[in-house]
């Protein structure tokens, strides 16, 4: 199944337009590192994946972390349910937030 219809099959699912960004910022973290990003990101997951169309990490506030940074993103990624679409957000020179991670 192609992204879009997967995208069209979870919105009727959830009747959802809702997608959440995964942009852990350092200081909403109880402390800065990658387990953090890692946990802070899951919980967010647990929480909210009956309400929404699909999520969006930020690779910026992963990176920050270097390859254990990237690892937690992958274990993100993995706890997501499989029916979710995921939009991984990589772009450079974006906002403030996201180019200063």
């Amino acid at each position: 199944m192609g992204f879009f219809t997967r995208l069209e099959k979870r919105a009727r699912e959830v009747d959802s337009l809702l997608c959440i960004g995964l942009d852990p910022h350092p200081g909403e973290l109880s402390s800065p590192n990658s387990q953090a990003v890692q946990d802070f990101c899951i919980r967010l997951v647990e929480a909210t994946s009956d309400l929404v169309l699909a999520y969006k990490p930020n690779i910026a506030f992963f990176e920050v972390y270097g390859s254990a940074g990237i690892t937690a993103l992958e274990v993100v990624i993995d706890s997501i349910p499989k029916e979710i679409p995921v939009i991984l957000d990589a772009k450079r020179a974006d906002i403030a937030s996201s180019a200063q991670a």
